[in-house]
């Protein structure tokens, strides 16, 4: 199996960028990247199905033959973040409804509550202050400091 990413157009310049201005901060304070909250999330299909779209699969099997899979599989989205010293996390995901606890979408609002209530509340001591916060959002890179 090989990963296939996909970069679009002006992908250079924002990475450029990133990289010129991490270099930048670390020539006024040198443990800054020690101090990054380095995050994303994962879907994780209760299954054990294994999403596939963005990767070649090389196998020997005829890759022609029709195989019915069910649309949306039942799954639950985990987010995690680590920096050098300290992991945060594991947090799913979550919302009550008639029918109990459910996966639900990640939204914009959700990714700000769960920042605002369990990121901020487990930095355990950490100088919240000297943390920057990173998150990939739609392949590009973002720093922002909390």
């Amino acid at each position: 199996m090989k990963p296939v990413h996909l970069f679009h157009y002006g992908d250079s310049g924002v990475r450029t960028t990133f990289a010129l201005e991490f270099l930048a901060r670390m020539l006024v304070y040198v443990t800054w990247p020690w101090n990054i909250l380095w995050s994303n999330e994962a879907h994780f299909c209760l299954n054990g199905h294994i999403n596939t779209h963005n990767c070649r699969i090389w196998a020997v099997e005829n890759p022609h033959v029709i195989q019915e899979q069910l649309l949306h599989h039942d799954k639950v989205t985990v987010w995690c973040s680590v920096t050098a010293t300290f992991i945060i996390g594991s947090y799913c995901f979550e919302e009550i409804t008639a029918n109990g606890i459910q996966t639900c979408s990640v939204t914009g609002q959700r990714y700000c509550d769960m920042r605002r209530d369990f990121v901020i509340h487990n930095f355990n001591g950490v100088d919240a202050f000297r943390t920057s916060f990173s998150c990939s959002v739609a392949h590009l890179l973002t720093l922002i400091v909390v």
